[in-house]
C-alpha cells in the first residue's frame, strides 16, 4: 500500500528515515515533513499571512522526500491537494522520540499530524516510542521493525477516517499490544525568564512535567500499561463534544 510518512522533528532526521527504510520493503513510502524541528506545534495550520515552501529531495533511493516550511499539520494538507499523484492508503505520523500520553497528546504535533490525516477521511496512526538517543537510528529502526510487524493487523482494524495513538515503552517486556485509554493527567509548564543586554525579559518552555496520582494508574491507561513494558494503542476521536455538558445546557432552558 503507499503510505505518507509525517513526523515535527524534521523529514531528514533518524526517526522518519528508519520508518521510511523498514517500511519501503514492503509499501510505497512518500515522506512531506517539515524542513527544521517544530515540536508542539499541535495542530496549528499555516494560513494566508505566510506563503508554504516545498522542496522535493532525492537522497534515499526508491523513497520520495518532500520538505515543507510549516508544521505538521501543513505537510499532511499540502501533501493531500498538492504533492501527491495519488492518494495514501495511510498515513503515519512519527516516530516520536517520547510517548504521546494524557494531556501530552493535545499539543504534540505527531498526534495533530495524524489527526488531520483522519479529518481529512484517511486511516492515520501517531507512532511514538521512548528513545534515548534521538540521533540513534539503530534505536527508531528497532521500533520501526516491530512496528512494522504488527501493521498488516492494525490496518485491518481500522476503518475511513480513524485515528490511533501507539506508543512503544522504553523496554518492551511484551511484544503484545494493549488497547487502552487515555490517562487523566496534568500537564505543567515550566519557563526560565532571562533578561538580553537591551534589559528586555523573555522566556524559555525548559520542560513539560506530566503529573499524575494513584487514582490515574489504577484506571489502567496508557501510562500504566507503558510503565509495565506493553505497547499501547488508542483509538480517538474527532468528536470533542462533551454530550453530558449539552444535555444539561439543554435542561437550564436558556432563553434567547
Amino acid at each position: 500500500m503507499k503510505i505518507l510518512l509525517v513526523n515535527e522533528a524534521g523529514c531528514f532526521t533518524p526517526s522518519i528515515t528508519a520508518l521510511a527504510k523498514e517500511l519501503s520493503r514492503s509499501h510505497r513510502v512518500v515522506i512531506v515533513a517539515p524542513l527544521d524541528p517544530l515540536r508542539g506545534a499541535g495542530h496549528a495550520l499555516t494560513t494566508n499571512y505566510k506563503p508554504l515552501r516545498a522542496k522535493q529531495w532525492f537522497v534515499m533511493r526508491d523513497i520520495k522526500i518532500w520538505s515543507v516550511s510549516g508544521t505538521p499539520c501543513d505537510c499532511v494538507s499540502l501533501a493531500l491537494d498538492k504533492l501527491l499523484k495519488s492518494k495514501p492508503d495511510l498515513i503515519i505520523s512519527g516516530i516520536d522520540a517520547q510517548n504521546n500520553v494524557g494531556e501530552m497528546l493535545r499539543t504534540s504535533g505527531v498526534v495533530s499530524g495524524a489527526i488531520e490525516g483522519a479529518i481529512q477521511g484517511f486511516k492515520s496512526i501517531a507512532l511514538s516510542a521512548v528513545i534515548n538517543d534521538p540521533n540513534n537510528e539503530r534505536e527508531f529502526a528497532k521500533v520501526a521493525r516491530a512496528f512494522s510487524k504488527k501493521l498488516p493487523e492494525i490496518y485491518k482494524t481500522m476503518t475511513r477516517g480513524e485515528v490511533v495513538n501507539i506508543n512503544f515503552p522504553s523496554n518492551p517486556k511484551a511484544s503484545q499490544i494493549v488497547a487502552t485509554h487515555i490517562t487523566c493527567d496534568t500537564v505543567q509548564n515550566k519557563y526560565k525568564l532571562e533578561v538580553n543586554p537591551f534589559m528586555r525579559s523573555f522566556a524559555w518552555l525548559q520542560n513539560r512535567t506530566v503529573g499524575y496520582g494513584l487514582e490515574a494508574l489504577e484506571s489502567r491507561g496508557d501510562i500504566y500499561w507503558l510503565k509495565r513494558g506493553f505497547i499501547t494503542l488508542t483509538p480517538l476521536t474527532l468528536d470533542i463534544l462533551n454530550k453530558s455538558a449539552v444535555s444539561a445546557v439543554e435542561n437550564a432552558n436558556f432563553k434567547i
